[in-house]
């Protein structure tokens, strides 16, 4: 938040958000973000807010890609003066020999990197800076880049005025391929042949997962304990049997501190829970975190006993093939202080 700032030329990475969100609030301008590498986020590179919340949350997730700039008030209304994120003339760009050109619109005046992105998203993370180049008073700019075919490149727009855009859309560098034709008709005058017999498939039988569905944590503390750990290696067994399991590692506390506070230790815990899986082998984009801090309290009692079983991360399991899952539940790593 705020005027001025710069980040450049580092490297942001495993992140529960966007690698840098710039606040609306106080009428954030002229933020440069350039020559970074991202990589394995949940949300974009650079995430330009478009409200004025000032909420935790609101810092920490941001809000997503901006609709293009339609009016005056959104300069006022986004951060960085809503400048637009640069726009490619192509989903695919056909290479001609060694290289290949990549044309696009941009806000005048403006200078658009363009950087090799990472592959299999539609705002895929900003990888290399290839080069940069000055947008034309037509609003159109052009650059060539080296690239095998099948790679994925993206850009973002700096005007010194205002700031650095939100990313682009990523493009692929290659030949696009021409729809197969489709077989000419041929009329028949014969009654068709039956339908074959449908067999009704039977229905998968639900996941059953006899593991826990959440740890425990020491006060104040993200510190992943033997017992956890334990209950850890079960939840990562599990992962690796049945590969199409993805998790939501959500972070809570007890209520005994400032809102702020214990959202920050409640991101801690989870990227704790994830580390640690991560180390088993569990892939990261099987994996989302998120922080709750103090606001789902298993109880508003003032006992000790309760304050522990808040201060936990529990794990939402979901598959890709929309089974159903059984959970457990378990205190066996409750840390009563």
């Amino acid at each position: 938040m705020g005027n001025g700032h710069q980040v450049t030329n580092n490297f942001i990475a495993f992140q529960p958000g966007p690698g840098v969100g710039i606040t609306a609030y106080p009428n954030s301008t002229q933020n440069i973000v350039q020559g970074n590498y991202f990589r394995q986020l949940d949300g974009l590179s650079v995430d330009l807010t478009y409200h004025y919340g000032t909420q935790p949350s609101d810092f920490q997730f941001s809000d997503g890609p901006n609709p293009p700039r339609n009016s005056s008030q959104r300069r006022r209304d986004s951060a960085n003066a809503a400048i637009n994120a640069p726009e490619f003339d192509a989903y695919v760009f056909s290479m001609s020999g060694a290289t290949t050109q990549v044309t696009g619109r941009a806000d005048p005046g403006s200078d658009v990197g363009i950087y090799q992105a990472a592959s299999g998203k539609h705002y895929s993370e900003l990888g290399d800076q290839l080069t940069t180049v000055t947008v034309g008073e037509d609003g159109r700019f052009s650059a060539d880049v080296s690239l095998p075919e099948g790679a994925r490149v993206s850009a973002i727009a700096t005007d010194s005025r205002y700031g650095t855009s939100e990313p682009s859309p990523a493009a692929a560098i290659g030949v696009e391929l021409p729809p197969e034709p489709r077989p000419a008709y041929q009329p028949v005058c014969q009654d068709p042949p039956l339908p074959p017999e449908i067999v009704a498939a039977e229905p998968p039988a639900p996941i059953t997962l006899r593991v826990p569905r959440n740890i425990h944590f020491a006060l104040d503390r993200s510190f992943i304990s033997a017992q956890s750990a334990n209950i850890l290696d079960q939840i990562a067994a599990a992962m690796t049997q049945y590969p199409s399991l993805t998790v939501e590692l959500e972070g809570h506390t007890d209520p005994r501190a400032s809102n702020a506070y214990n959202q920050a230790l409640g991101e801690r815990r989870a990227l704790a829970a994830r580390d640690y899986l991560l180390q088993q082998g569990i892939a990261p984009e099987r994996m989302r975190i998120r922080s709750f801090g103090e606001t789902q309290l298993i109880s508003n009692r003032p006992d000790v006993v309760d304050y522990a079983r808040d201060r936990r991360v529990e794990f939402i399991f979901s598959d890709t093939r929309g089974l159903d899952i059984i959970f457990e539940n378990t205190e066996s790593d409750l840390q009563v202080e």
